[in-house]
């Protein structure tokens, strides 16, 4: 088990990170001239950062391979988003599917 205070220090951490950025955003976003290309690619580069967050936490759990329950169940959950299910569904939905493949005695 971790210890807690390097748990709530990376808390801290990231949520002072996550402020600051929002702060020089917020104040720097209206001094800086940016082209729209320019603008475009940090708008990129945002949704690019969090879908390799995402696909990581899909497969992986740690260091192993997490299981094709939970593959199958964020499968599911972007199928049902790219057709526009409201998002509690999609939720519902992406928990019953790894749950239901856990009790199965999928892994």
């Amino acid at each position: 088990m971790p210890d807690t205070t390097l748990i709530i220090g990376g808390i801290v951490m990231l949520a002072a990170g996550t402020w600051l950025m929002r702060f020089a955003g917020a104040t720097l976003g209206n001094r800086m001239a940016l082209s729209e290309n320019a603008r475009k690619l940090l708008s990129d580069a945002a949704t690019t950062l969090l879908f390799a967050v995402a696909l990581g936490n899909t497969f992986y759990e740690g260091v192993q391979f997490a299981g094709i329950a939970r593959v199958a169940g964020v499968a599911v959950a972007l199928l049902l988003a790219w057709r526009q299910t409201p998002l509690i569904l999609v939720i519902l939905a992406a928990a019953l599917v790894t749950a239901l493949l856990r009790l199965a005695g999928i892994p």
